[in-house]
């Protein structure tokens, strides 16, 4: 009778186990709530087992359409507070980020920039990686983001 026993407690943890490593991670593309960007290739964030992983943001008023003037501390306020927004309308905030990658159009932008980006991330200090490359023509500024939903 144990052996009966034994066979179906390994049959009941073989089940068990294979549920769970069998069970696929959770994948949600997030459509933009910008008019116009809802036709995008590309989705405003992915969610994958309760992290959000935002698309690159630019210094762009999404009301205007147009990239905000007056440098990289304006385009850089206006790309955190973009994030922002998608943050929160993905149930998250900043507060919530992880990892952010900045890319600077001139790397010499960066003290303005790190100013800017400062004000936003007081109370924690997301894993960053910051670099110099070819934007968007008129972007001094691209970040994107990793955060935790709330």
């Amino acid at each position: 009778m144990n052996s009966i026993k034994s066979i179906l407690l390994f049959a009941l943890i073989s089940v068990v186990f294979s549920c769970k490593t069998e069970e696929k991670s959770k994948l949600e593309f997030i459509e933009s709530h910008i008019e116009s960007r809802k036709k995008a290739p590309f989705s405003d964030a992915v969610e994958v087992n309760g992290l959000l992983f935002l698309t690159g943001q630019i210094g762009k008023d999404h009301i205007s359409g147009k990239i905000v003037e007056g440098g990289i501390k304006a385009e850089t306020f206006q790309v955190l507070n973009n994030i922002k927004d998608v943050l929160e309308i993905n149930g998250s905030d900043m507060s919530h980020v992880v990892k952010c990658t900045v890319i600077l159009s001139d790397i010499n932008d960066f003290q303005e920039m790190n100013t800017v980006y400062r004000t936003f991330f007081m109370d924690n200090k997301p894993a960053r990686t910051t670099f110099a490359a070819d934007l968007v023509p008129g972007a001094k500024i691209e970040i994107e983001v990793v955060a935790a939903k709330k």
